[in-house]
Order: C-alpha cells, then sequence, then structure tokens
C-alpha cells in the first residue's frame, strides 16, 4: 500500500512585495492631459488679472500728477527736510529748503534719485515678467485638448453641478485629527527649497484610480489610504479596487470589537495595523462593500462581513516625513503622499487650481480646527508673481467626480503650508501581495 504525504504549504510564502514602479497606462495619460492643461488654463486666467504689489504701486504714485523730475525732487526735499529735523530736534514741517539745503545734502540726493529709478524700475520688470510666464504658460497648452476629451469633460461638468448643490454636507465630515508626531513648527512651515527641474510631475499611474465618493461619513483618511495602496498596485498592472470599509476599521483599534461614536481616524493607524499583520489583509471592494452611510454609534459598522477577512495586499513598508522639500522628493519617487489639512471656504468651491490668497471664497466658511485627509499625487510649477510658492501640489479628493476638476485640483504652496496640520505626510514605499 503507497502512502501519499500531503504537505499544506502557508499562503504566505508565495507572497511577494512590490515597489513602486514608473509604469502608466492610456487612462492615467488621458487624465494627465486634461487636469494639467485646465490648470493651466486656470493660471494663465488669474495671472492676468494680477496687478503689481500695492508697495510698488505707491513707490511710483505717492506725488500725484507731477512730471518725473518733480517727482523726484519733491521727494528729495521732503526726506532732507525729515532728516534735518530729527537732527535738529525740530518739527520737519518748519523746515525750509534752500540752496544751502540742497548743497549740505548733495550725496544724499544722489542716493535718493538712485533709489527712486531703482523703485520704478521694479514695477517695469514685474510687469515684464508678468508679461513673460502668461506667455510661458500659454506655450504649455495643447492646443486640442478640450475637443479630444469633450466627452469627459462634459460628464466631469454634469457632476459638478451635482457636487454644488450637496458641497455643505461634505464638510459635515470634517473631524478632529489625532495628534500623531507632531512636526517641529520650522519643518511645518518650511517653503520648498529643492529646485524644480520639471514644469509638472505627476506619479505614474496615480490617475488611473477612479476617484472614489466617501459621501456623508468621516472616512477620508481611509480613502486616502486606500488610494495609496491601490496606486501602487497599479504600477506594478495590478488592478484591484480595494476596501475602504476594512481600512476604516483597521485605522480605529478602540472601535474593532466593540461599537463606539467618536468619528474620525488617522490614515497612519490603518497602515501600521496592516504591516503588523502576519498574512496579507486589505481585502477587496468586492468582499467588504463600503456602506454610504452612517450607523449611529457604531462608526466601524461592526460587525463586518466575513468577506472582510479575504485579504489580498497588506503594507510592508511605510514612512512619516515632514517638509514639503520631502513630499517632493517622494513624488519624484512615484510614491504618492497623504497630507492632513484644515480646510477653507474655497476648497469647496475650487476648479483646478486653490490658492492661499482666495482662501475666504465661498459661500460657508469652514470650521478651521477640523481636519480632512487627502492624496498628493503629483506637483506643478507657479509663476513667480503669484507670490502662492514656487508650486502648486495635485492631489486626488474623495467627494466624487463634482469637487475640483473631476476629483483632482491643485494646492498652491502658500495654502499648504498655511493650512497643514502638526501631523507628518505619509508614504507607503513596499506593498506585499
Amino acid at each position: 500500500m503507497k502512502v501519499i504525504f500531503l504537505f499544506l504549504i502557508p499562503f504566505s510564502l508565495f507572497a511577494k512585495s512590490i515597489m513602486p514602479q514608473n509604469t502608466s497606462n492610456a487612462s492615467h495619460k488621458e487624465n494627465v492631459e486634461i487636469i494639467t492643461n485646465s490648470i493651466y488654463e486656470e493660471l494663465i486666467k488669474v495671472t492676468k488679472g494680477l496687478t503689481p504689489p500695492k508697495e510698488l504701486v505707491e513707490k511710483k504714485t505717492s506725488v500725484n500728477n507731477m512730471s518725473r523730475g518733480k517727482q523726484m525732487i519733491e521727494e528729495m526735499k521732503r526726506r532732507n527736510r525729515e532728516k534735518l529735523a530729527r537732527m535738529r530736534g525740530i518739527n520737519p514741517d518748519e523746515v525750509k529748503s534752500g540752496a544751502d539745503i540742497v548743497k549740505a545734502q548733495k550725496e544724499d540726493n544722489k542716493k535718493l534719485i538712485k533709489e527712486i529709478h531703482s523703485k520704478i524700475k521694479t514695477e517695469s520688470e514685474w510687469r515684464e515678467l508678468a508679461q513673460s510666464e502668461i506667455e510661458a504658460l500659454k506655450k504649455q497648452v495643447i492646443a486640442d485638448w478640450k475637443e479630444k476629451h469633450q466627452a469627459k469633460i462634459k460628464a466631469w461638468e454634469k457632476e459638478k453641478a451635482k457636487f454644488s448643490k450637496k458641497k455643505d454636507k461634505y464638510s459635515d465630515t470634517t473631524f478632529d485629527l489625532p495628534l500623531i508626531l507632531p512636526v517641529d513648527k520650522k519643518e511645518k512651515e518650511k517653503k520648498v527649497e529643492v529646485k524644480v527641474q520639471k514644469e509638472y510631475s505627476i506619479v505614474a499611474n496615480a490617475m488611473s484610480i477612479p476617484i472614489r465618493d466617501q459621501k456623508y461619513r468621516p472616512t477620508c483618511a481611509a480613502f486616502a489610504g486606500i488610494r495609496l495602496i491601490e496606486i501602487m498596485l497599479a504600477q506594478n498592472s495590478i488592478d484591484n479596487d480595494l476596501s475602504e470599509q476594512y481600512f476604516y476599521w483597521a485605522s480605529k483599534d478602540d472601535c474593532q470589537s466593540s461599537p463606539c461614536s467618536k468619528p474620525g481616524s488617522w490614515v497612519g493607524y490603518g497602515i501600521e495595523y496592516s504591516s503588523e499583520q502576519k498574512s496579507i489583509d486589505i481585502p477587496k471592494e468586492s468582499s467588504c462593500p463600503y456602506i454610504n452611510y452612517s450607523k449611529e454609534g457604531n462608526e466601524t459598522q461592526i460587525p463586518l462581513k466575513k468577506g472582510c477577512a479575504e485579504g489580498v495586499v497588506k503594507v510592508k513598508a511605510y514612512d512619516y516625513i515632514k517638509t514639503l522639500d520631502d513630499v517632493l522628493r517622494a513624488l519624484d519617487d512615484n510614491m504618492a503622499v497623504i497630507a492632513s489639512m484644515k480646510l477653507t471656504p474655497n476648497f469647496y468651491t475650487s476648479s483646478s487650481l486653490i490658492l492661499y490668497k482666495d482662501r475666504n471664497s465661498g459661500d460657508r466658511m469652514d470650521a478651521h480646527a477640523q481636519g480632512h485627509s487627502m492624496t498628493i499625487i503629483g506637483y506643478m510649477k507657479l509663476p513667480q508673481i503669484l507670490n502662492e510658492g514656487t508650486v502648486c501640489f495635485i492631489v486626488a479628493n474623495s467627494w466624487g467626480q463634482g469637487w475640483g476638476k473631476g476629483g483632482y485640483s491643485c494646492i498652491s504652496e502658500k495654502w499648504i503650508l498655511n493650512q497643514r496640520q502638526v501631523n507628518p505626510f505619509v508614504i507607503i514605499s513596499k506593498l506585499e501581495v
């Protein structure tokens, strides 16, 4: 009699690690063309309407309706009188002009003339820079992009019309984010210092992932975390729609075995939970579907379905990064980044560009203490004359295709520096499938 031995090999032995790759598909390339051209067009529009900074205008028009020579002379007289008055301890208005004063202050006058010429030149240079930057932006726009993608653009416009009627509901999904590994004030407010070489850069395959809609639950961190993972899978030619329902549960360890009512979570908790599991844990959306509505007193909506235990991927390596320079380096390495922000009114009404100077534009003031998570997937250089920083960061949101432009927008460096929370940015560098 022949004896047959069966060896059961653990599934985990077949698992493999994957990392970010520089591969993109047709859907990604199509969306990149639409979004980048939309941003360029909006930049041209906002740049055209700019005027020189207030201080430059005031310097040139401080003396009204006088010839250039008279303007300089009057400016010199005024400053000389003030200087002599301070030296002699008398009221400047009591100092009279005269040949003796002009002679005594001859050298100062030369400096003043040079200063006035310099200030007038500064405004002229500003206008030249503005025109050159506008022309440079125009050259970036592809002539027939709207015609090529008109069907998708029209579909997004319909979604935007729907979103505008219900956008106030999304403000109710923001929440107080937990304080996790707070970054130093200097790191939090550090401007971009690395030299940006490209006009724009978008993480490979980041725009091939459909824009999701969290609806009216405080689950933005779960959607941002899952998007990060789906992007990396897509870069490795793995097409998986993963479960935000599971990830939200995984990110709330105090609500996994018993119901709780505290809303929201931090993405780092869900990522950490997955990395600590002995086997692959994050399931597909089809196995553990997201429920659009909240359940009172049961934030994680436990018990989860049996399918939520059917994992297909897990986080193997992740990191917390602190500055915008770190973010740029990650994006250039094809790693998307999760950011946690305090929102402003213009975040709800934006199209393809969000600027700090327009932060209070909109019909609703947001509770600035509240937080929202989104996925940064790229960046684009900004014109200097905007005074909004070196770049804007292209983000994918989780409020459906009606928000921004098809679910995407480019947020200025200045907006992010002022609105980011003290928690670090988050990246994932390795998965196990």
